[in-house]
């Protein structure tokens, strides 16, 4: 998935060796070693997209560790273990993050650089 902020499109590779790359939108052709500003491998995304919410680029990996991004250098501005499993990506609202897990549970932070907790819903029990 992609996403596209600041001049740059940020990418989640989503494959074996999950990476996001945030790539200069300014190039043609291969820009792979001309055009990639910088690169995430450690607590990127397999299946989630990122969110960018002004400066900042939010994301969180299938094993439910949230982090929060310099969007323009990568630099991690936080990083958070939530617990589950995660597949659907981040949504901003009502000046809210809300992380959706694969068991119903639901996270909610404050955007910024450093993390504050709003709530957190329990998860969906399957034994209804």
């Amino acid at each position: 998935m992609r996403v596209y902020a600041h001049g740059l499109v940020y990418i989640a590779t989503g494959f074996n060796q999950p990476s996001l790359l945030a790539v200069r939108a300014d190039g043609t052709g291969n820009v792979t070693k001309t055009h990639v500003a910088w690169t995430l491998r450690r607590g990127a995304p397999l299946t989630p997209s990122p969110l960018a919410v002004g400066d900042d680029l939010y994301i969180v990996n299938d094993g439910g560790i949230a982090s929060c991004l310099d969007a323009k250098t990568g630099e991690v501005r936080w990083q958070e273990r939530l617990g589950g499993h995660f597949s659907a990506s981040p949504v901003y609202g009502d000046g809210r993050i809300y992380f959706l897990s694969e068991d119903g549970m639901t996270i909610v932070v404050a955007p910024g650089a450093a993390f504050r907790l709003f709530g957190r819903s329990p998860a969906i029990s399957s034994t209804a």
